[in-house]
């Protein structure tokens, strides 16, 4: 199964490819990434990282396609992978207009009607899009005791707060943390209260249903990812290995393009989009509360 890469300015282009190949050599998917596309104005900071990540997956054997539609025309998928989620939903659109299945890296895109649009296309059309953080195959969410627990009714959650230039506040890397405790307990958040500073972001997420999470997103504290979890018989604690989630998150990638289901539908991945623009208008509001747009 061919697969084409979309966007070159991110290392996830060479390191997605390498573990498909990985997978394929083994035997244990049909997938292969064997194009890519730049569509030009490479939104990360330093271009030496950008042709080595294109020099790279060369070496992988990929080819480079001299444009959108010679990639389209060639291959059975396509994985938006440019840095910019600003960029995502204009460079996923040819491909679902074709049917083709996508994966979106994170974030979806950086505005919710955006993300409102790519899930009403994706419907409409019945093109598969998977879009996710890798947080969501973190082997502790797994790991949990649902039953010593009992109902979770709060989440205290931590995580890095690392900002990029080309995408507004929280989207660069608040989605991970966003999208860690979504997969801990699903969807249904109903307003954000954000306060940003110059060394992290304090966001208070309260949803329809009463449950409540509070993240801390650190910039100058250790790249880590952890939680507390609050439930009606008992509290659980974890940090997260980072080591196998790569693996455990490509690999689910494979299965999506053979056919296999994502780890959370794409309606949801919109939610958390509007979670983290409301998100970043509360910011700009001195922490007011600003509700989430219901996603049906």
């Amino acid at each position: 199964m061919k697969l084409g890469a979309i966007g070159i300015d991110s290392s996830h282009l060479p390191e997605f490819s390498r573990r498909i190949k990985e997978l394929h050599d083994k035997g244990e998917t049909p997938c292969l990434v064997t194009s890519f596309y730049d569509p030009g104005d490479h939104d990360w900071p330093n271009p030496d990282d950008v042709a080595k990540w294109r020099s790279t997956t060369l070496e992988l054997g990929a080819k480079q396609a001299g444009s959108m539609d010679e990639l389209l025309g060639s291959v059975d998928g396509v994985l938006v992978l440019a840095v910019n989620g600003n960029r995502h939903a204009e460079l996923a659109t040819p491909a679902l207009e074709k049917g083709l299945p996508a994966f979106i890296d994170k974030p979806l895109t950086c505005d919710f009607q955006q993300a409102k649009k790519l899930l009403e296309s994706s419907r409409k059309g019945g093109a598969r899009v998977f879009s996710s953080s890798s947080l969501r195959f973190a082997a502790e969410l797994e790991q949990i005791d649902r039953e010593s627990l009992g109902d979770l009714v709060a989440i205290d959650a931590s995580g890095p707060g690392e900002l990029n230039p080309s995408m507004p506040g929280l989207f660069h890397y608040g989605c991970h943390t966003v999208e860690m405790i979504d997969q801990i307990w699903g969807p249904g958040a109903g307003r954000v209260s954000a306060i940003e500073t110059p060394d992290r972001h304090l966001v208070d997420i309260e949803y329809r249903d009463g449950r409540y999470a509070r993240l801390r997103l650190e910039r100058k504290g250790a790249w880590d990812f952890n939680a507390t979890l609050h439930g009606t018989k008992g509290v659980h604690q974890f940090r997260v290995d980072f080591g196998p989630v790569y693996g455990r998150f490509v690999g689910t990638m494979a299965k999506f393009f053979e056919g296999g289901e994502p780890p959370a539908s794409l309606r949801d991945i919109v939610e958390t989009i509007g979670v983290l623009e409301a998100g970043n208008a509360s910011a700009a509001k001195d922490g007011a509360w600003v509700e989430v747009p219901e996603v049906a």
